[in-house]
């Protein structure tokens, strides 16, 4: 919830799309869903009239209005469950409340007048109030249904560009943490390679297992309803973050030529300028080569802290570049990802999901897309096959460690057999010299 409403709060704040009335809408609904009804209708206002700060309606487009109205009018419609205020009624409570003038739209004007009271006893109220379930079993009401329409995709967009431009100062946080006091690196391994990886298996099985393997072959044979391939849209999406890639790699390697080239141009200017010095010095000819070398060694202390700011800096377009990619890659639920992340585990994870994507890419590319298709379908089986034979191996429990006390010597039923121990051998005393008598 708090990183949604993250991404929601950058859309609102937007330059682009703070504007535009359905991302107030798409945030309105996200926090009514979450009964969480009072926000809601904080967000309504904001964009509709305003706030207390002296701040105007963020929408101003009047079709936008009338839609935010309406919806406005159905969630007081579904969350105070009092149809006897008027929408005029309702305008005067949020007039009240804001200290401003609502500027009256035609088309507000015939939406329903089903309002409630604004009160802040009967806001309160609700907060704690759950809203009623429908039965699963009650087939005579309707089912709520999506509707898609071009607007809602743009609105989508929207929110999802402005959540993968700008990094986020937690992640920020993170990276500095995991850095510590050494330069930043670019995020290792990367999400995707300048050239498609070789596989031992086209299935990916040997890098992400049997399971993610299976997973992601059928997300790139999912069709929808009239009959259109959306595996096609999960590749290019890929295809898209793998150009993301290799177009900044090519920006960070020529910012670093570009550097290399003047600094060896200021080097060579450097360089003529101190032998045109010593030409003249005459007498003072070693004063003045001490003072040449010490402007050498400053330049060259100089050329290295820009070759090191360069560094950091084209580190941390990785870091921004590895977050754009996974936000993106999460929208679409692809599996090992799931929003940003600095783990180094999860990294190591997500670039072998991406490995076989791209080489699902760069094959549709050679292939086409109906002979891709006829293989994938041939490993989705196999994979079933092999998923459904193998044996489960039963987990060994762990159990915590007990200190206990040592154990007795084991008992015998029958004793030991006892061998005879060996003769002792009497130690032999020396005997005692004989003197003969003279």
């Amino acid at each position: 919830f708090k990183s949604a409403t993250e991404v929601y709060e950058q859309a609102i704040h937007c330059a682009v799309a703070g504007g535009i009335g359905k991302v107030w809408l798409e945030y309105a609904k996200f926090l009514e869903e979450r009964e969480r009804p009072k926000t809601a209708q904080n967000i309504y206002i904001k964009a509709l009239v305003g706030d207390k700060d002296g701040n105007g309606p963020a929408v101003n487009k009047e079709e936008d209005k009338a839609l935010l109205w309406n919806e406005f009018l159905r969630m007081i419609q579904t969350t105070r469950k009092n149809p006897n205020l008027t929408l005029k009624e309702l305008k005067t409570s949020v007039e009240a409340e804001v200290g401003r003038k609502v500027t009256p739209s035609d088309s507000a004007l015939a939406a329903p007048e089903v309002v409630a009271s604004m009160s802040t006893d009967a806001n309160d109220a609700v907060e704690n109030t759950r809203p009623v379930k429908r039965s699963r079993w009650n087939k005579k009401e309707p089912e709520e249904t999506v509707t898609i329409s071009p607007s809602n995709i743009d609105t989508a967009a929207n929110v999802l560009f402005t959540a993968s431009k700008t990094m986020p100062p937690d992640i920020e946080t993170l990276w500095y943490a995991r850095d510590g006091g050494s330069q930043p690196t670019p995020p290792e391994p990367s999400l995707f390679s300048a050239s498609p990886p070789k596989l031992g298996d086209p299935s990916g099985k040997d890098l992400v297992g049997n399971e993610t393997a299976l997973q992601l072959l059928r997300m790139m044979v999912a069709k929808t309803s009239d009959g259109k391939c959306l595996g096609s849209a999960l590749l290019e999406l890929c295809e898209a973050c793998w150009m993301m890639m290799a177009l900044k790699e090519e920006e960070v390697a020529k910012s670093h030529m570009n550097l290399e080239r003047k600094l060896v141009a200021d080097l060579e200017a450097l360089e003529a300028n101190l032998d045109a010095r010593a030409s003249v010095a005459g007498g003072a000819l070693r004063a003045v080569q001490q003072a040449n070398e010490h402007e050498r060694n400053q330049f060259h202390t100089q050329a290295t802290a820009q070759k090191e700011q360069l560094t950091a800096s084209s580190a941390w377009e990785f870091r921004k570049l590895l977050y754009s990619q996974q936000v993106l890659l999460s929208s679409v639920k692809l599996p090992g990802f799931n929003g940003p992340t600095v783990d180094s585990t999860t990294i190591e994870y997500q670039s072998k999901v991406c490995s076989v994507m791209h080489s699902a890419f760069y094959l549709r590319s050679r292939v086409g897309e109906s002979s891709h298709m006829t293989m994938l379908t041939k490993q989705i089986k196999n994979l079933e096959t092999i998923i459904a034979t193998a044996i489960k191996v039963e987990p060994t429990p762990h159990f915590p460690v007990q200190f206990q006390q040592p154990m007795p010597p084991p008992m015998y039923s029958v004793p030991p057999p006892v061998f005879p121990a060996p003769p002792q051998m009497l130690p032999q005393m020396p005997r005692p010299p004989t003197y003969s008598q003279q």
